[in-house]
């Protein structure tokens, strides 16, 4: 940072001392005020309606689940399709006459 930005003056302060004094006596009025939101029949109805839901899906959880059909694989017939020509036969050496 240069000397010349350390020693710039400041127009004017950020807060006034009077507006200061003005925010720090400000009189707290406590909060009367009552949540309109959620009463006492209402939540034991929500309770109640969760307990249902979760009641409902732990039973549908424990149904029994049908067995898959097992079936075998099918297997297709394989074919050995030969792309070169078999090799000849050996030669058959004929015995020699008695």
């Amino acid at each position: 940072m240069s000397d010349e930005v350390k020693n710039k003056t400041r127009s004017a302060p950020l807060l006034d001392a009077e507006r200061v004094q003005q925010w720090t006596h400000i009189p707290h009025v406590a909060n009367t005020s009552t949540p309109a939101g959620l009463v006492t029949s209402r939540a034991l109805l929500l309770v109640g309606l969760v307990a249902l839901l979760h009641a409902g899906a732990w039973w549908v959880m424990q149904q029994a689940k049908a067995e898959p059909v097992v079936t075998p694989p099918e297997i297709p017939e394989m074919t050995v399709e030969l792309t070169s020509p078999a090799p000849p036969a050996p030669p058959v050496e004929e015995p020699p006459p008695p």
